[in-house]
């Protein structure tokens, strides 16, 4: 009997050893190859929602579902891409994928963080694409990296992609200090750490016109919610502009980095 069970620790030991070594073998492959983060946020207005391809290659839309197409209520994806090829950037919009509105190759960096803006109207469509710097580090971490942090947290950066909106300060309701001063459109501030600690943690920006300081809107952010997680709190749409949808009114949206 005490030879059968040696013989059956023997085979579990071997198999387990073979699994660890494949699973080393697909780690460090992955390492030389590298990979890269692409967030696209779509914010164009009056557009409808919009197909965004970021591959090795050009895409035949009819691959793409319509259901994944960005806008409205989902406003951004996150790509991860391998970095030993170049990358190709492809933008269109659903009710027309003739009309390309954004068209780019690329060498993207391993283990860099990346953000395509895409704001304005079909006939006036503003882009911005740009690598991150000073990106929070828990976010590219490594599986099993502790966090570094001593409490829980939530890195937040605020983006104005409103073209006809004005310039607005922000500030946390009852507070004085501003978290964001006469940022203007296309304009973002760095990422800035808020607790987020469990439980209710509603944190109420209040988004003001910079010139006469009149209240625009307030946005509550559920800073548990996005515990450990970086976040744009993003202004989109058309400001003072009656008729329109309502994806298409001036509104503030949560868009997450992974």
């Amino acid at each position: 009997m005490k030879i059968i069970f040696r013989i059956i620790r023997f085979f579990l030991i071997f198999f387990c050893g073979l699994f660890l070594y494949s699973c080393q073998k697909d780690t460090v492959w992955q390492a030389e190859a590298g990979i890269a983060k692409v967030n696209v946020i779509n914010a164009v207005v009056t557009g409808g929602n919009a197909k965004v391809n970021v591959a090795e290659k050009e895409m035949n839309w009819s691959s793409i579902p319509d259901n994944q197409a960005l806008g409205g209520s989902m406003v951004n994806r996150m790509f991860i891409v391998p970095t030993d090829h170049r990358t190709v950037f492809q933008v269109v919009p659903l009710s027309d994928t003739t009309n390309m509105w954004y068209y780019q190759s690329a060498q993207l960096g391993a283990g860099k963080i990346y953000t395509l803006y895409l704001s304005g109207t079909p006939t006036d469509l503003k882009t911005k694409f740009q690598e991150e710097s000073n990106f929070p580090d828990y976010v590219i971490r490594d599986a099993g990296k502790p966090t570094p942090s001593a409490d829980s947290i939530v890195n937040i950066r605020f983006v104005n992609l409103s073209s006809s909106g004005p310039k607005v300060d922000i500030n946390i309701v009852n507070s004085t200090r501003l978290e964001a001063s006469d940022l203007g459109y296309q304009q973002f501030t760095d990422f800035k750490t808020y607790p987020a600690r469990t439980g209710t943690n509603t944190i109420s920006f209040q988004i003001r016109n910079s010139a006469d300081k009149t209240l625009i809107a307030t946005h509550n952010f559920n800073a548990n919610f996005f515990r450990f997680k970086s976040v744009a709190i993003v202004m989109i749409g058309m400001y003072n502009t009656s008729g329109l949808p309502a994806v298409d009114n001036y509104r503030v949206v949560a868009v997450l980095y992974q």
